[in-house]
């Protein structure tokens, strides 16, 4: 039976591999009931506290787009493939034309933004080291490096297929891929990349047409990648490209001076990615302003994320936003206190329930803890309707096992959840408790923390502040 398991895997696996357009389907879907990885996430909770980051961030921020060069990166390619492709003047070689599917097509958008991609890489790996461009940050640098060891003219070929591709997977895992998310929460287009899907849009692309023409470097890079796209079009032919030293040494250049560093970047940009993405505003907008004023007065430290949440909680303005910091500060504490329970299960190979319990009362914690942090979601029932239904069914289930007046009953259904939860990701649970009443660790022992590391306000889950401060700090014009 296993083996014909992994023989369907397999065969699944290389079916979809072989078909890059039907992978490309599936790389933006999202099953939140498999969603976490099992390496670190045991008790399920990301899909409970991100739902609670993405609302305060409105899906702007999220553990991979969080860059503001890469923001600005995609937004500038986009702009130059939305212009080329509006220009009725613009015209595609036959060979391209039937590769493509046509200027219209997915494809077409796609083999331009894994292109432009590249010769950006490429671009900030082989500036000179006193020339002020940071290869931080870039994706897909160090395959870059590696191919120049190897071929110092390679070939960048001119395809969404896996044949063009710098990165694995870079429609996915790309610039554009990572980003596309925001974008499209933004509004600069649907998941086709239609530019003009709504009026919205339209208004999106007239403010960043001005923002281009505003600012020189990028003005002359969106004209300088323009001008070569459309002369590869032109002249494309069947497996058509560019090798790297074909590429225009002005393009390369005006990726240079456009793009150097994130800390550039963002204070070329600041007021303007702000603006468009209202992360400037509302909770997000709180939460930013405690985040500048401790770089400004106390530059080199980091305020707690729970008292972070409570200061901005007391300068935001507005009601509703208000709300979305006070859920956050209601949720974590059930969840950290869980977290731990769970890491003293995890602390020996065979421990009975009293030895577990003796650690737990040793941290400070008793049969009351886990109740008590349940109340604070009682106290706000509202915040139940933010995770999806699988957010908010293990968050009621954490909450319903918090309730239970023993300590040892707690503990019980903290495994059953456990369990459940891996279950649902077809997987083994990590630790378990046997007939003998004694729990088994099937996985890696856990150290036993320490008293004056868990403070009964220990948080231990992020709400994408870590990448909404190096998405900022970009902002302020510095490195993260």
């Amino acid at each position: 039976m296993q083996q014909s398991l992994c023989c369907l895997v397999v065969l699944s696996i290389s079916f979809v591999l072989s078909n890059p357009m039907r992978l490309s389907q599936y790389l933006t879907e999202y099953d939140e009931d498999l969603s976490g990885d099992s390496q670190i996430d045991p008790l399920g909770v990301l899909i409970i506290w991100s739902a609670f980051g993405q609302q305060i961030f409105r899906n702007r921020v999220n553990a991979v787009s969080n860059d503001v060069r890469n923001y600005t990166l995609n937004l500038l390619h986009h702009a130059v493939i939305k212009d080329l492709l509006d220009d009725v003047d613009t015209s595609l070689s036959k060979a391209l034309d039937e590769q493509s599917g046509g200027r219209h097509g997915l494809a077409l958008r796609q083999a331009c933004l894994v292109y432009l991609e590249n010769i950006f890489t490429y671009a900030v790996v082989t500036a000179a080291q006193d020339s002020g461009v940071d290869s931080q940050g870039v994706l897909g640098a160090s395959k870059a490096r590696a191919r120049l060891e190897v071929d110092s003219n390679p070939f960048l070929r001119f395809t969404h297929k896996t044949a063009g591709h710098l990165l694995v997977r870079q429609l996915g895992l790309g610039v554009s891929g990572r980003y596309k998310t925001p974008f499209m929460q933004i509004g600069f287009f649907n998941d086709r990349y239609n530019y003009h899907y709504s009026q919205e849009a339209a208004q999106l692309w007239l403010k960043v047409k001005a923002m281009i023409q505003t600012h020189a470097p990028f003005s002359v890079l969106f004209q300088e990648a323009r001008m070569h796209l459309q002369g590869l079009f032109r002249g494309f032919k069947a497996g058509g490209g560019s090798a790297l030293k074909q590429v225009p040494d002005s393009l390369i250049e005006a990726y240079r001076r456009a793009l150097p560093n994130s800390a550039q970047v963002g204070a070329d940009t600041r007021d303007f990615w702000l603006g468009l993405t209202g992360l400037d505003t509302g909770a997000a907008g709180a939460l930013l302003q405690v985040l500048d004023d401790q770089a400004q007065h106390h530059p080199g430290s980091d305020m707690p994320i729970q008292q972070l949440f409570s200061v901005a909680e007391k300068n935001c303005s507005e009601v509703p936003e208000r709300r979305k910091l006070v859920h956050v500060q209601q949720v974590e504490p059930l969840l950290a206190q869980a977290d731990l329970l769970f890491t003293l299960a995890c602390h020996g190979r065979h421990q009975s329930l009293d030895e577990i319990e003796a650690h737990w009362r040793g941290l400070g914690r008793d049969a009351g803890t886990l109740p008590a942090a349940a109340a604070r979601i009682d106290a706000h029932p509202e915040l139940l309707d933010i995770p999806s239904h699988t957010g908010r069914r293990r968050l009621e289930r954490l909450m319903r096992l918090a309730r239970q007046e023993h300590f040892s009953d707690q503990l019980r259904d903290l495994m059953g959840y456990h369990a459940a939860v891996m279950r649902e990701r077809g997987q083994l649970p990590w630790v378990q408790i046997e007939q003998a009443e004694k729990v088994k660790l099937n996985a890696r022992t856990k150290a036993l923390p320490e008293a004056q590391n868990t403070p009964m306000h220990r948080w231990v889950n992020t709400y994408y502040i870590h990448q909404f401060n190096n998405l900022v700090t970009g902002y302020r014009g510095g490195q993260a």
